[in-house]
């Protein structure tokens, strides 16, 4: 079965080895620096010569001199290098970067050595994921879930395994890759400084009840997933843990985004739900348009009407692509609408300003 290792990466390639002073000092200094530019430039000069000739001397490295430069490496190495998880050609290198100069720099050269080695590698980030901030930093998580979500998924449905190597990588990242490794991840493994034995991170279930959370809440969460605004009063019985504050506005916090997107499909398939805006209306024969569909359509149904959430209350202005709202040409579709579902079902429906009536689900008229 092919791998897909999930790398979060710290500046451990800048810092091992022994280095002056002055220069620790300047990588503490910058730690947090998004861009080179925002540094005075002798000391981005500095630095960025640091980094080139660490990347230079870690290409150039055997294997025991690649171990102690990185830390990242080591870990992965010591991976492959397990009977029961042999390297593979399919295998895939997702490297996890901090939204800083160094920590990029770092990424780009731990890349740089897997792909010089034949494997596919490749760098993942989130604005704001720094901890100059902690609001920005939660923030970054949010954003972070989601992408994983949807990279992790896909990947875990075509037949990868999905591993998290949390070698690198600062405290606050691995400690919350550690709880999200419990509901992606096949394996999370950890090396400590200097030894070559894996430690085995055992998963331990999220003791908060997710899907009953959500159900009690289910409009809220919808929304609040969609970035659409809710009165503080519907947030009320969602746990803290779930949610934090953004100019006086509740949004899901990044434990929040990460129990909605592990809960969403389950539910989306088991029922229609009722819309979250009062600019998408279900038609009287709307809902007995649905019974009997297949759970995976019916959760396309729920999404849909998610997305025209956003599209209505944006003053139908922000159109995602998997919605693709038309009008229909021809005198027999006079003022009749259509948002696409799969390749052979649509939601057909009626526009009245900036709000939709959804009369009905059927087959696509092609």
């Amino acid at each position: 079965m092919p791998s897909l290792i999930l790398t979060t990466c710290g500046t451990s390639l800048l810092t091992n080895g022994g280095i002056p002073d002055d220069l620790r000092r300047l990588l503490n200094k910058h730690a947090n620096s998004r861009d080179w530019s925002v540094m005075p430039t002798d000391e981005a000069h500095t630095l960025q010569q640091h980094a080139n000739s660490r990347q230079q001397s870690l290409l150039a490295a055997d294997e025991q001199q690649v171990r102690r430069l990185s830390a990242e490496l080591n870990g992965l190495l010591s991976w492959q290098q397990r009977p029961q998880t042999p390297a593979s050609t399919q295998d895939m290198y997702l490297l996890l970067a901090t939204d800083t100069a160094l920590g990029k720099s770092t990424a780009q050269s731990v890349c740089a050595w897997l792909q010089q080695q034949g494997h596919s590698a490749s760098i993942i980030s989130a604005a704001g994921l720094h901890t100059a901030s902690l609001s920005s930093f939660r923030q970054a998580l949010s954003g972070l879930v989601k992408d994983l979500h949807e990279q992790l998924s896909s990947y875990k449905a075509s037949g990868y395994s999905i591993n998290f190597n949390l070698t690198g990588g600062f405290k606050g990242l691995n400690g919350f890759l550690q709880a999200l490794s419990t509901i992606y991840a096949d394996n999370a493994f950890y090396l400590f400084e200097g030894s070559s034995e894996l430690m085995l991170i055992p998963s331990l279930p999220l003791t908060l009840d997710a899907e009953q959370v959500i159900k009690q809440n289910l409009r809220a969460m919808r929304r609040l997933s969609l970035n659409l605004p809710v009165p503080a009063q519907d947030c009320s019985s969602i746990p803290e843990l779930l949610l934090f504050s953004i100019d006086q506005e509740r949004v899901l916090s990044e434990w929040g985004e990460l129990l909605w997107r592990n809960s969403q499909n389950k539910l989306y398939k088991q029922s229609l739900y009722p819309s979250i805006s009062e600019r998408v209306i279900f038609g009287d024969s709307f809902e007995a348009s649905t019974k009997g569909r297949t759970p995976e359509l019916l959760s396309l149904i729920n999404q849909r009407i998610d997305d025209l959430a956003v599209y209505t209350e944006s003053d139908c202005k922000l159109a995602l692509k998997s919605l693709d709202p038309k009008q229909l040409q021809g005198s027999q579709h006079k003022g009749l609408w259509e948002c696409d579902l799969d390749d052979h079902h649509r939601i057909f429906m009626r526009k009245e300003g900036y709000s939709f009536y959804l009369e009905k689900v059927d087959k696509a008229l092609h």
